[in-house]
């Protein structure tokens, strides 16, 4: 039956799923605060409890923060520090403190019933009990079309590709990390939250065999 429902789940990306790879069902809720600290400057907290192992298991949590500054209307840059706790069942848990900058991008017209975004982000990785400092590049591409009719649902399509730009002794390989890619709905609650449930492939690639997650992703994003 997993194997039916992750095939299924996969197809959806028209994504292949090889009998010989490695795979697990997931699943992520995120809660996003966002909003104005005075003037242009602006905040983001993030809560991401990752349920791994079958979504059997709290396998990873990340909490992120990070202040910035709202350059337009759709235009921000932000910096900041993230904690991710990494427990996984054949590894030894553990702690990574990361800062983090980013650049979000509008792509398309102001008002467009489809809406294109990019976010940029660069990430500086350090590990507890290790020395070295992993440097990884994130171009997420963000694409979002207003369903027709009255409905106020938006349909939701983002890709993201992570490249390491060094080898670390703590495992960070340099070269292609993985891609995320998902695909789901907006709906917006009020003027201030929005939820985006949806179906979230990740492909991560290791030096023992690729690994594809198949991931139950909701969004609750408020902005303040």
């Amino acid at each position: 039956m997993k194997r039916i429902l992750l095939t299924v789940a996969a197809s959806i990306l028209g994504l292949s799923v090889p009998a010989h790879a490695e795979h697990d069902a997931q699943a992520w809720p995120v809660a996003i605060v966002q909003g104005k600290i005075k003037d242009d400057a602006i905040f983001w907290l993030e809560a991401q409890p990752r349920i791994t192992d079958d979504a059997q298991r709290l396998g990873q949590l990340l909490i992120r923060t990070a202040i910035g500054v709202q350059l337009g209307k759709r235009t921000s840059v932000l910096s900041g520090y993230a904690f991710i706790r990494t427990d996984p069942i054949d590894r030894p848990l553990t702690h990574e403190h990361r800062l983090w900058q980013q650049l979000l991008l509008p792509l398309s017209k102001p008002g467009a019933r489809l809406t294109v975004t990019a976010r940029t982000r660069l990430e500086e990785r350090f590990v507890e009990g290790f020395e070295g400092v992993g440097w990884r590049l994130r171009q997420q591409v963000r694409v979002q079309h207003k369903l027709p009719g009255q409905s106020k649902l938006s349909a939701v399509l983002w890709s993201e590709p992570f490249y390491n730009m060094n080898t670390t002794d703590w495992g960070q390989r340099a070269g292609w990390d993985q891609v995320r890619t998902f695909a789901g709905v907006s709906i917006p609650l009020s003027k201030r939250v929005t939820l985006e449930p949806g179906y979230l492939n990740q492909t991560v690639f290791r030096a023992s065999g690729t690994r594809y997650n198949h991931i139950a992703n909701v969004w609750l994003v408020i902005r303040l």
